[in-house]
């Protein structure tokens, strides 16, 4: 399912690429692969899953089974890496120190999940000298959509294996964490190099980190992470 939204995107990325070139927009349409970590610094006593604390305590009646002691038991914990991997596609406008792009990533909750991010900032790409390297920067803003974040960045929370392993299996509350689109402010930097006869192929890596700036009032859990990939782009 997964590859064929993927599939799907990047269908769509390569017509709106077509359109774009009449407008001078350069256009880069790209492969990642990576990881990263996300801190969502939540307080697990607001979700479902003081439920399951509440639900295992009753085992160890008469003796007292504190909050404390189940967080410590099952490792919970407020931020954990996955892999990431997914299609994006990369926009300039002639020479202007603008950036922009759209992306559909494995979610940094969850890499059995899509997110789907709009990005737009400030930032410039640089060649070398010989024109065969290059690096780039922006910081900007970030529109999220992401599909693993609620349950599943719960469940990955939970450090030890075996237990994370069961909970995966049942554990599925409705929205647990709140919704699941944030606002955030991205930093992004990248170093490649441009090969082939024609130089319409790039080949590099790229570090990010994003901050939530969703008000806590709208959702305690933040989105924050931070990650590199590497990448291979084609000019469109």
């Amino acid at each position: 399912m997964m590859l064929k939204k993927i599939s799907t995107l990047a269908l769509v990325f390569s017509l709106f690429s077509v359109a774009a070139k009449a407008q001078n927009l350069k256009v880069n349409l790209g492969v990642n692969v990576g990881m990263s970590q996300i801190f969502h610094e939540t307080r697990f006593e607001t979700t479902p899953l003081y439920d399951l604390y509440q639900f295992t305590a009753i085992s160890h009646r008469p003796n007292q089974y504190s909050w404390e002691k189940f967080q410590k038991d099952y490792d919970i914990r407020t931020s954990f890496v996955q892999p990431r991997f997914g299609i994006s596609a990369h926009f300039t406008y002639k020479d202007w120190p603008l950036l922009a792009s759209i992306e559909a990533m494995s979610s940094p909750s969850s890499y059995q999940k899509m997110a789907y991010g709009f990005v737009v900032g400030v930032g410039k790409e640089f060649l070398t000298f010989d024109e065969d390297y290059f690096f780039n920067f922006l910081g900007g803003y970030k529109f999220v959509k992401d599909l693993g974040f609620g349950a599943t960045t719960i469940v990955n929370s939970i450090g030890n294996g075996e237990a994370r392993e069961y909970a995966s299996t049942f554990f599925n509350p409705e929205a647990p964490l709140g919704t699941n689109t944030g606002n955030l402010f991205t930093i992004r930097g990248g170093l490649g190099r441009e090969i082939g006869e024609s130089n319409m192929i790039r080949i590099g890596v790229e570090g990010y980190g994003e901050l939530d700036l969703t008000p806590k009032t709208k959702r305690q859990s933040r989105m924050t992470n931070y990650g590199a990939q590497f990448f291979v782009r084609f000019k469109l």
